[in-house]
């Protein structure tokens, strides 16, 4: 008989772990499905494509032409009598060729580059907040339940207490177990009190699942309390080292900068010269009557060099525009460091906090359990007044709520840490699961479209610039 009752609790606790849902499999899920992280990804792909605009500048473009042409009307000139007639028709295939551009186009493609790769850490940067607000969702809907199911196991509790002295004031007994009105009120206000707090535990709790919902796209089930995270530092001088060298955002700062320093470059490039080849083949012939045998063949072909000379201090107003625009990139880098820094310090001290609490709150809960037990017992015997029997309660109760707090607070610390190491992201948190090619988008754009001119040109623009 033990063994089936044995079987049929291992039974349970298996389904039970079979439905539950961990904190890996919620941010697999996030990540699969987060509309925010996704919509970053196309936005990725999307800013990417200006690598491939930007490459078109060293290829050649074709196009196919056709015209068709009549007019009728007197000559205009006094010398002329009668009316002319123009009636042709064409049609022609155009290419065009830069074959020099002073390093305008490589610059181009410098700066469109560069903010690929700053797009690319955009997206490490969602990535990572998406992460954060899982994790953080996952831990208030953990934190929410245990408060309310502290302030329901304190009503609980409460209402026995005011049945116990209200029976001991309404029997009466030896003068060292009575109790008086006071004290029947006494029990009443705070059972009062935990109705009021079990109800908002209750509304918390629902915003809390709510905003899981929202987050995950799932309803929160059976939640499961995490470890910590993986890829924690294991100090703090490595978490900032992580931070200057993966930082997320301060990465994407530093490739911005790069762009606009490109930027720079192109802007002053449009003062240098560029040389194009262009040519056309087609036909031509009368328009109507289409006769075939009057249509002949034109071909033609032109180099032309342009080197600016004036451009009423349009090309220099851009030059300065684009150095103004380098040097609030450049301050940007400074802030988005010490904000990585400043993040790190702070995590970082919120988690040691954090461990200390847990250990710290872990023995004070054991302590309020077993103080909570003796001023009951020692209620039955007189020994202790019921105010005592409240306020170990309340201090068991406390301790309690600060001890789900306490955990709730050091994961997330825990996840803003990594984010500000840059360790945030699903290579580190999701092993089982295939991440998303951020490299993908800008390697395709470099060979997308390619042709054979584009390397030799590319070659001589840059070695120009």
């Amino acid at each position: 008989m033990y063994r089936i009752i044995a079987g049929l609790v291992v039974a349970v606790a298996v389904v039970q772990g079979a439905h539950a849902q961990t904190l890996q499999d919620v941010l697999a899920r996030a990540y699969r499905s987060n509309p925010t992280l996704l919509g970053e990804q196309a936005n990725q792909k999307a800013v990417t494509e200006n690598s491939v605009q930007a490459r078109s500048g060293w290829r050649p473009t074709v196009s196919i032409n056709m015209d068709a042409n009549y007019q009728q009307g007197p000559y205009t000139n006094a010398f002329a009598l009668g009316s002319y007639t123009s009636n042709y028709a064409e049609g022609y295939v155009a290419a065009k060729q830069t074959l020099y551009s002073f390093g305008h186009t490589a610059n181009q493609v410098r700066a469109a580059d560069a903010r690929s790769h700053a797009e690319r850490h955009a997206l490490r940067l969602t990535e990572a907040q998406v992460f954060t607000s899982v994790i953080t969702a996952y831990m208030n809907v953990l934190r929410d339940r245990a408060v309310q199911d502290i302030r329901k196991a304190d009503l609980d509790m409460l209402e026995r207490q005011v049945r116990l002295t209200t029976s001991r004031y309404t029997l009466g007994g030896a003068p060292t177990e009575q109790v008086t009105r006071t004290d029947v009120e006494q029990a009443e206000t705070r059972r009062r009190s935990a109705e009021v707090a079990l109800a908002q535990a209750r509304a918390t709790r629902a915003a809390s699942e709510a905003q899981f919902q929202a987050v995950t796209g799932v309803e929160p089930k059976t939640l499961t309390m995490p470890a910590a995270l993986p890829g924690l530092p294991s100090s703090l001088d490595q978490a900032m080292k992580a931070a200057l060298a993966a930082n997320p955002q301060l990465a994407q700062m530093r490739e911005t900068k790069s762009a606009t320093q490109a930027d720079v470059d192109t802007a002053r490039s449009q003062w240098g010269p560029q040389i194009q080849v262009q040519g056309t083949f087609g036909t031509i012939g009368p328009a109507s009557p289409f006769r075939e045998r009057e249509y002949a063949q034109q071909v033609t072909g032109t180099v032309s060099l342009v080197q600016p000379l004036y451009n009423g201090g349009l090309y220099n107003s851009q030059i300065r525009q684009a150095r103004d625009k380098d040097e609030q990139a450049r301050q940007n880098v400074e802030f988005a460091r010490r904000a990585a820094l400043q993040n790190v310090v702070t995590n970082w001290r919120a988690v040691e906090n954090g461990l200390e609490a847990i250990k710290a709150g872990l023995a004070e809960v054991h302590s309020g359990e077993m103080t909570l037990k003796g001023y009951q017992l020692e209620y039955g015997y007189g020994l202790r007044s019921t105010t005592d029997v409240l306020y170990a309660d309340q201090n068991l109760r406390s301790a309690q709520v600060d001890l789900a707090s306490s955990q709730h607070d050091t994961i997330v610390a825990e996840a803003q840490l990594l984010a500000a190491i840059g360790q945030l992201q699903a290579g580190t948190l999701l092993p089982d699961t295939r991440p998303y090619d951020a490299d993908a988008p800008l390697r395709h754009a470099r060979t997308r479209d390619w042709e054979p001119l584009q390397a030799p040109l590319a070659a001589i623009d840059r070695a120009g610039w």
